[in-house]
Parts: C-alpha cells; sequence; structure tokens
C-alpha cells in the first residue's frame, strides 16, 4: 500500500511541484495539499497520513510550531521537514523534537524518493544542500541533545521495557533511591514531552 503523505507548504508551485514528483510514485499517496499552515493540524486530523512533508519557513505557523502541533495527536506518522535552510541550530532544534528527516529543497527528485523510502523504513534522514548527515548514536543522540548522562540513558532503556523503579535498581546495582533520583532528573531534562511525545522519544533508544 501507498504510503498517505499530506504535504504542507505555503509556496503553490513548490507544493504542486512536489505533489507531482509523489504521484508519479507508486510508493506515496498524496491525500492533501495544505498551502496554509494554520489549517495543517485540521489536516492531518482529517486524513491520518503516515508521512507528513512540512516547510520551515512559512507565515502563521512556521515548521517548528506545526510539528509541535502534530505531535499532539493520536497514533503516529513520520514528519519530514523540508527547508532552503541548513544551518546547524536550525537542525539541532528539529532534531530535539524528534522529526524523522530534514532534507533540503536542493535535493534531486529521484534522491528525495530514495530518502523518504529511508525515513519509512525508520531511518532518521538528515539532507542538506552540501550532503548527507548521518545522525549520531542514539545513545550519543540523547546525551548531547537532552544532556542525558549515560546511566539516565541506561535507566531509559529500562523504563522502555517496562521495568519498575525496582527491577531496574536490582538490575543496575543501584539502591532505589538512586534511581529515584536519576528518574526525577531524566524528567526535568525532558520537560518539554507530551505523553505521546515521550513514548516517541522511549522508540529512539
Amino acid at each position: 500500500m501507498p504510503t498517505r503523505t499530506i504535504l504542507i507548504d505555503d509556496h503553490r508551485l513548490f507544493n504542486d511541484g512536489l505533489s507531482l514528483v509523489l504521484r508519479e510514485s507508486p510508493d506515496f499517496l498524496v491525500v492533501e495539499q495544505v498551502y496554509d499552515s494554520r489549517l495543517a493540524l485540521e489536516a492531518c486530523r482529517r486524513h491520518a497520513p503516515e508521512l507528513v512533508l512540512v516547510d520551515f519557513s512559512m507565515p502563521h505557523l512556521d515548521g517548528l510550531a506545526v510539528v509541535e502541533q502534530l505531535q499532539q495527536l493520536p497514533g503516529s506518522c513520520r514528519i519530514v521537514i523540508i527547508s532552503m535552510y541548513a544551518e546547524k541550530r536550525e537542525i539541532d532544534r528539529f532534531r530535539a523534537l524528534n522529526v524523522d528527516g530534514y532534507i533540503a529543497k536542493t535535493v534531486a527528485a529521484d534522491q528525495l524518493l530514495l530518502l523518504l523510502g529511508q525515513v519509512m523504513q525508520g531511518e532518521q534522514v538528515i539532507q542538506t544542500d552540501t550532503g548527507l548527515q548521518s545522525a549520531p548514536p542514539p545513545d550519543d543522540r540523547l546525551r548531547t541533545t537532552h544532556g542525558l548522562t549515560k546511566r539516565e540513558v541506561e535507566i531509559l532503556k529500562r523504563v522502555k521495557q517496562g521495568m519498575t523503579t525496582e527491577q531496574i535498581a536490582e538490575t543496575l546495582c543501584l539502591s532505589y533511591f538512586t534511581v529515584q533520583t536519576h528518574r526525577k532528573n531524566i524528567s526535568q531534562k525532558l520537560p518539554f514531552m507530551t505523553k505521546k511525545a515521550f513514548y516517541d522519544f522511549l522508540e529512539t533508544l
């Protein structure tokens, strides 16, 4: 089955061109094109897409705001930023939001389809106009992006496995109160995450 896709970009010419590229591929089905970022949330509620391509720079709501809105929706979909900008600061901001991809608008059509296919296979793809950047290993990404310690990452992995604080303490040879303290510190470092975003975050471990 083709991937149900929504395009969110205020530039009609680019939005329509991107739609044509995807429609020529049997792997993607464009269910709606959104030209006003304020309508993005409702469109995604209505269609429940598997993939959303979001422009970075838009009037009214920018890409960051749209991503934050979409991450409040039930279910899950892949979110890829399509942008003319490739500054490290902006890429890091989207990485912190756990987007699935960041692709330059200058990429060739065949390369775009290839990269989106990788995203749908579960890879995080960062493609700028200077080339493909490999995402850092998950543990390194968690530590550098969110300031988590190695021990906190170990505890998060056990949380993902459904272990209780007591079980984590026994497995890691720590006291119950030490694990509790680590979990409190983790919560303070991830205060921006909704419950859904937190569980999506655990899937990256």
